[in-house]
């Protein structure tokens, strides 16, 4: 699974994941390529057509059915390329979904330039990475060309799941406004809950209904500030974000990304995480990494320091590599879900919470855990004991696993 950091939580008991930022992130991104209004709502389906140049016509139909805020996204990137000849950060991409009112979360990115943009070979090169994405049937899509400073065109495709679509949610309301946030689901699931961070405090999990197809519940900002809300659903992978949205309570929507280090985040600097680390050695500095700046985020946020757990680290690693070698994203990689795991290497716990994560970096594993509600609250869980480990595949990316207990 490529593009933006990809996340499950799994929780046991069920705790009650771009996401959002907290208020005291407050340096701001290189402006983007085109100035962005706000949507004053998000919600989903949001069909829209391709314009009227050929290229695009034909990438949206080999994609699937375009949605407006994906159109938006497609288009930055497109403009980013044709301003700076480079791709937007992850963090970018999500920011242009969540503005243009795009719940949907991990969206793709397809980029190819040329001097010469031959449709056919430009479909035959989408069709080869499409083939290797899952829940194609589920796809919605945008699409965007242009031109570089060199005269060579640009085309991107920028796709997500679309597990389950939300009734409209406002994006600027005020302080103590009831809201319901209300999803249909489109695939099968056994569960679903809501969780809110806002602006200060740790994340929430609301009150929430679940009938099978529909996740309802109602929450009122209890103060100003930036709020994100994140629709979960368990299903057989394990749970798994499926819809995310920003709601500002009287106060303005950012006008760029924002940008600064997580809490703990500067840990990370002490190792060294290097492509070429054995996997099979259990001292990896990726692992380490992430669990100095597991540590220092707990600490910032006046929580006791946990046991790392070297029995915790096997089952943790065994998972990661599992996901690495099958390119799989899951709680569940064909290795059973956390609970099965934990039992098989002869742990008894009364709670586990588990956090998945396919990133560059060690250190953009927890930043796009910090900024993820549910995973905060997972990192922020009361437990005794962790195990880490950080595995690297073939093209050098971390599949890392974090994973808490109590005894």
């Amino acid at each position: 699974m490529r593009g933006l950091a990809s996340l499950l939580v799994f929780a046991l008991p069920w705790l009650a994941t771009a996401a959002a930022p907290s208020a005291a992130r407050a340096d701001r991104a290189p402006p983007i390529a085109r100035a962005l209004e706000w949507a004053p709502w998000s919600f989903s389906p949001d069909p829209s057509e391709a314009g009227a140049d050929p290229l695009d016509r034909a990438l949206l139909a080999r994609c699937g059915p375009g949605e407006r805020g994906l159109m938006v996204a497609a288009q930055q990137v497109a403009a980013a390329y044709a301003a700076g000849g480079a791709m937007p950060d992850r963090g970018a991409i999500a920011f242009f979904e969540r503005a243009a009112g795009e719940p949907h979360p991990w969206p793709e990115v397809w980029v190819r330039h040329a001097s010469r943009l031959d449709p056919d070979a430009s479909l035959a090169d989408l069709s080869r990475w499409l083939a290797s994405e899952p829940e194609g049937a589920l796809r919605r899509c945008g699409v965007a060309t242009g031109s570089l400073r060199d005269g060579e065109r640009v085309a991107v495709v920028v796709f997500a799941a679309a597990l389950a679509d939300l009734a409209p949610l406002p994006t600027r309301v005020r302080v103590g406004e009831w809201l319901e946030v209300r999803a249909q689901l489109r695939v099968p699931a056994h569960g679903g809950r809501v969780v809110v961070l806002g602006p200060s405090g740790a994340p929430r999990t609301l009150l929430t209904s679940f009938d099978g197809a529909t996740v309802r519940a109602r929450f009122a900002p209890d103060a100003p500030g930036a709020f994100a809300v994140q629709v979960l659903v368990d299903i057989a992978s394990g749970p798994r974000p499926v819809l995310e949205a920003m709601v500002f309570a009287e106060v303005a929507p950012w006008p760029a990304p924002l940008v600064a280090p997580a809490p703990g985040e500067e840990q990370g600097a002490f190792f060294s995480g290097a492509a070429g680390h054995d996997p099979a050695d259990a001292h990896d500095p990726d692992a380490d990494a992430l669990a100095a700046m597991v540590a220092a985020a707990r600490a910032s946020a006046g929580l006791p320091a946990l046991v790392r757990d070297s029995r915790l680290d096997a089952v943790a690693r065994a998972h990661a590599r599992q996901m690495a070698q099958g390119q799989t994203l899951a709680h569940d990689a064909g290795d059973g879900d956390p609970m099965d795991r934990l039992a098989a290497a002869g742990l008894r716990v009364s709670a586990a919470a588990e956090n998945v994560a396919h990133e560059t970096t060690a250190a953009r594993v927890h930043r796009a855990v910090w900024e993820s509600p549910s995973h905060r609250a997972n990192l922020l869980g009361d437990y005794d004991a962790m195990g880490i480990a950080a595995v690297r595949d073939d093209r050098g990316s971390v599949w890392a696993v974090e994973l808490w207990t109590k005894p």
